[in-house]
């Protein structure tokens, strides 16, 4: 647990992330901290844990129809296609629509069965081993982080950054293993309300220490570029 921690410290002071770290956990132990009260969609969970309180999703405690299915927490029922595209108006017509959610669960499908529970909570806290850790970035911290995750293989995964918020920023990289980077929909982000010059990085516990580990190694966290780089550099750049 210790090695998490310091592996999340050194990420966030190397990018200088401002938002806490959420931890996501699909877990039925119960945490040994105070729970919020009420229900929470997933995305205003993820910004409430975030702000430090310690959110739980199940079937009854997530306001979300769309978050509960997409989670794993409950079985996809009838989807309201027309709903989707009259209301809230994503796609030009039904068939798109479902064109665009058959895609999706290609890609990755729901975690039925995992838990009846996730936990998202502020990842400095230790509460538990996480599944997945969430940093809240700006553009160039999202760089920086796609860098980092590929330093010592060369190899980017597929960036997910269709579907629902709550498909692309846990259900995804949680299914895959995959380091992922996604905007969220936009009718998420208009709903709880988030800052448009953030999105959230989701890095998979596999996926932890090899990013922390490449911070020190790379341009991309805290080590300079050769002289003869930043000479190069210089002469390329545009005049302004």
């Amino acid at each position: 647990m210790d090695d998490y921690i310091k592996h999340v410290k050194t990420i966030v002071e190397a990018l200088d992330i401002e938002k806490e770290p959420v931890g996501v956990k699909y877990t039925d132990e119960d945490p040994a901290v105070k729970i919020e009260a009420g229900n929470y969609t997933v995305c205003g969970a993820i910004l409430a844990a975030s702000e430090g309180k310690v959110i739980l999703l199940s079937e009854y405690r997530c306001a979300c129809s769309g978050g509960k299915t997409h989670l794993g927490l409950t079985q996809k029922r009838e989807i309201p296609w027309k709903m989707l595209v009259e209301g809230e108006k994503l796609w030009f017509d039904v068939k798109t629509a479902i064109r665009s959610g058959v895609e999706v669960d290609k890609i990755a499908r729901p975690p039925y069965g995992l838990s009846k529970r996730i936990f998202l909570y502020p990842a400095m806290k230790e509460i538990f081993q996480p599944d997945l850790i969430l940093m809240l970035v700006n553009a160039e911290q999202a760089s920086r982080l796609i860098t980092l995750n590929q330093f010592w293989n060369g190899k980017t995964p597929s960036i997910e950054m269709r579907g629902s918020l709550c498909w692309s920023m846990i259900t995804y990289p949680f299914v895959s293993g995959n380091f992922n980077l996604s905007v969220g929909d936009i009718s998420a982000r208009r709903m709880e309300r988030w800052d448009p010059n953030i999105m959230a990085a989701s890095i998979p516990w596999e996926r932890l220490r090899d990013i922390a580990e490449a911070v020190e190694f790379s341009t991309a966290g805290r080590a300079n570029s050769s002289e003869k780089f930043e000479m190069m550099m210089e002469k390329m750049k545009s005049r302004r």
